[in-house]
């Protein structure tokens, strides 16, 4: 039986909210017609952390990894989809979670499904640096969440961003989570490959592992 395949991302459209500031998602559709012969094409104009996106090392570290420098194997492989019911994931909150055995881990939370609103919100779930340090010293290499960042949007530090990218842990935002139960799955991640790049679109899915899958 072939296992089930979510895709978690969201399409690229003009709907797509946005970080306050960054450029609203524009898809300039053009038709031309040759002969008997019709052709569509379209020019997009977005910011790179646009929708379901990565960051990069360099996002926020100066000597940090780019894109073109990180090997695409770091975005492939086991990861644990986690329930998160608070509304910040704190140390504490993570301390009650299993992550025994895995090295990537993705956030569920009530944003699970949000980026379907154009409309940004502030109040998203998010990461504070307790649970930033905490994942890191746990060995965490990956870290995934269902809303634009992983750090609140009241943040003037970036302190979890730092205490993240500066161990040289990978971060996707703006998953759609909400048809995926938690558990264990094989991430598929490919994000744009661009030179020099701090972040990127990017299209990821989660391949079911069967009946091994533990639940949170």
């Amino acid at each position: 039986m072939t296992a089930k395949l979510y895709d978690v991302t969201y399409p690229l459209s003009s709907a797509l909210p946005v970080w306050p500031g960054d450029p609203k998602p524009n898809l300039e559709r053009s038709r031309f017609v040759d002969g008997e012969s019709v052709i569509h094409t379209t020019r997009l104009n977005l910011g790179n952390h646009t929708g379901t996106h990565v960051d990069a090392p360099f996002h926020t570290e100066e000597d940090g990894a780019t894109l073109d420098e990180i090997p695409l194997e770091r975005w492939i492989g086991p990861a644990r989809v986690v329930t998160i019911e608070a509304p910040t994931i704190r140390a504490a909150e993570l301390a009650a979670v299993d992550l025994e055995g895995v090295d990537k881990v993705l956030f569920k939370t009530r944003c699970s499904g949000k980026l379907r609103d154009p409309e940004f919100d502030p109040e998203y779930v998010a990461l504070d640096a307790s649970g930033a340090r905490y994942l890191v010293d746990r060995g965490i290499r990956l870290v995934g969440i269902d809303y634009l960042s992983i750090e609140i949007y009241t943040s003037t530090d970036f302190a979890v961003h730092h205490t993240l990218l500066g161990a040289g842990v990978l971060v996707i935002e703006g998953l759609d989570l909400s048809r995926v139960p938690p558990g264990d799955y094989e991430l598929l991640c490919f994000p744009l490959l661009l030179d020099g790049g701090d972040g990127a679109p990017a299209r990821v899915a989660l391949r079911e592992l069967g009946a091994c899958c533990a639940s949170q």
